[in-house]
């Protein structure tokens, strides 16, 4: 027995979005396409379908939907690669049409992860006032690899972020009245949370408070 053939006989534009069209078969609505899916196929009006081939018209839906989709998280905020992968495996997509549109969007540089390390790294230093030490695990928990890490954090040098531990120690010193014992803790404490490696945290409260290096291992509360 045969495959049994469906013709179109209707072809319109769908009234709330002019990139989509309504296709019918033997006079009864089927389904809504993508206009290029429309173009990649030639289909016209009198056109006789296969139920193999409507199948793989409708898998090509699917798969423009999966891109569609993945552009428009991205013109709302600036996405990692894994972030991106997850937020398109949380709708269900198929898992071969999510490694498709990814490749895609590497290819046009929408989806960089090199970038989107910069602009994190940016937004942390000036923003958040974050140390390297949170800046590489924020990173890390964005799925960047452990090479581009290393690369962009390289562009931190050390006088700069001894610089930025001292303004905000300054500033943190001021929270603080002169006559508390645990000053020299809180403010080690303060730079820690701020994600600064120990090593600055260290040098950082040495200079405010005038400590002397070795007693400098008895100020952090961890």
């Amino acid at each position: 027995m045969g495959n049994v053939m469906k013709k179109i006989t209707k072809i319109e534009y769908q009234k709330k979005n002019k990139n989509r069209v309504n296709i019918y078969l033997n006079d009864s609505f089927a389904f809504g396409i993508d206009l290029n899916i429309m173009v990649k196929y030639s289909l016209s009006k009198n056109m006789e379908l296969e139920e193999t081939f409507i199948e793989e018209i409708l898998k090509a839906e699917e798969e423009i939907n999966v891109y569609n989709y993945a552009l428009s998280v991205l013109s709302r905020t600036f996405k990692s690669e894994k972030q991106l992968r997850d937020k398109l495996n949380e709708k269900g997509y198929d898992g071969q049409f999510v490694d498709n549109t990814i490749i895609k969007l590497k290819e046009k540089k929408y989806l960089d992860d090199e970038r989107y390390s910069e602009i994190l790294i940016n937004n942390k230093i000036t923003v958040s006032k974050c140390g390297k030490r949170r800046i590489r695990q924020d990173l890390y928990n964005k799925g960047i690899s452990n090479e581009i890490i290393d690369e962009k954090l390289r562009s931190i040098s050390d006088d700069d972020e001894l610089a930025r531990a001292l303004s905000l120690g300054i500033k943190k010193l001021r929270t603080i009245k002169k006559d508390d014992e645990r000053r020299s803790i809180k403010l080690s404490n303060y730079l820690v949370n701020k994600g600064f490696e120990f090593e600055t945290v260290k040098k950082a409260v040495v200079t405010l408070l005038k400590q002397k290096c070795y007693d400098f291992d008895n100020l952090v509360d961890f």
